[in-house]
């Protein structure tokens, strides 16, 4: 699994925790220009074996996730991996069958399948407005519906791809060869994808009005609470350099429609992972400071016109 993190200090180790125990094996974690001290969390994690730690240095007018996924692909760091995943800190995929595990989601869906489509399920602010240093899966469990068609972002997806039959990577989707047969892709459910699809490389919209999540879907955090999300603003998007984020952001993701809880059956063990990845000689400080100056940086931007504009807007 591949991520790209900025100033994302605080939601990291539950992040990890809960990947490694769905059966994550190997992460590759890409950060740049970290101002709450992200990049030396990682560092000592790496020290520890838990992950591969890349500082990223990013380019002008350059998506920093895609500059990292080619250098990812260019030095071949995927090879010999049975499945890939590129995801953000604020997605978790939930598995629901047998033992809520990737490897039962890969199993359910045949030995043929190529990539697995996970569909967003977007999760609201849930009334939380002040940060908290909790796992962000407990706080926030309230959730679009399965089936939204509208706005756009709920048809969103990532995908889990075997890095073999690619390619490379991309922020949404792998990229095909060109020639030779097209993959064979499955929506979460296990269904079969349309041909037409799989072959699209710039297709981002699962097809349909009825979005398959019966087997696997990725759970998309991707405003946290309203402090959070301020802050989340100020950082930017990773994968674009030309959009803002802005309150129609929060807008078209706020959804709380239903009560969610199926990841809650992790937390007992969530919660030993992350004491366990905690307890690693070095890891507790240098968590509380990312923790620190996310709440320094909301009450910095609090305090600017816009910022309380856009916060009492939230609220």
């Amino acid at each position: 699994s591949a991520t790209c993190v900025r100033n994302e200090g605080p939601f990291l180790l539950e992040w990890l925790a809960y990947h490694r125990l769905i059966g994550v094996t190997d992460f590759v974690v890409f950060s740049n220009d970290c101002e709450d001290g992200t990049d030396d969390l990682l560092n000592r994690l790496a020290s520890h074996g838990v992950l591969r730690h890349i500082r990223h240095r990013t380019e002008p007018g350059k998506s920093v996730q895609w500059k990292a996924l080619q250098a990812l692909w260019q030095e071949r760091a995927a090879k010999g991996y049975d499945w890939f995943l590129f995801s953000d800190v604020d997605e978790f995929p939930m598995i629901h069958s047998g033992a809520h595990r990737l490897p039962d989601a890969i199993a359910a869906m045949g030995d043929t399948v190529e990539a697995i489509a996970l569909p967003w399920r977007l999760f609201g602010a849930n009334g939380v407005a002040s940060f908290q240093d909790l796992p962000v899966t407990g706080q926030f469990t309230r959730s679009a519906p399965p089936d939204l068609f509208h706005p756009i972002a709920g048809r969103f997806f990532k995908t889990l791809f075997r890095p073999e039959s690619f390619l490379k990577a991309g922020v949404h989707r792998p990229k095909q060869r060109k020639g030779g047969d097209c993959p064979v892709w499955a929506d979460g459910a296990g269904r079969p994808l349309p041909e037409s699809f799989a072959a699209a490389d710039d297709r981002l919209v699962l097809p349909g009005r009825t979005t398959g999540r019966a087997i696997i879907e990725m759970n998309h955090y991707s405003l946290r609470s309203a402090e959070s999300f301020m802050v989340k603003v100020a950082r930017g998007l990773a994968n674009r350099q030309v959009k803002s984020i802005d309150l129609s952001y929060w807008v078209e993701r706020n959804f709380n429609t239903v009560e969610n809880t199926t990841i809650l059956s992790w937390s007992d063990a969530l919660r030993q992972e992350m004491t366990a990845l905690h307890a690693l000689p070095g890891i507790a400080d240098l968590q509380a400071a990312p923790c620190r100056w996310h709440r320094a940086k909301f009450a910095e931007l609090v305090k600017t016109e816009p910022g309380y504009r856009l916060y009492c807007d939230c609220l």
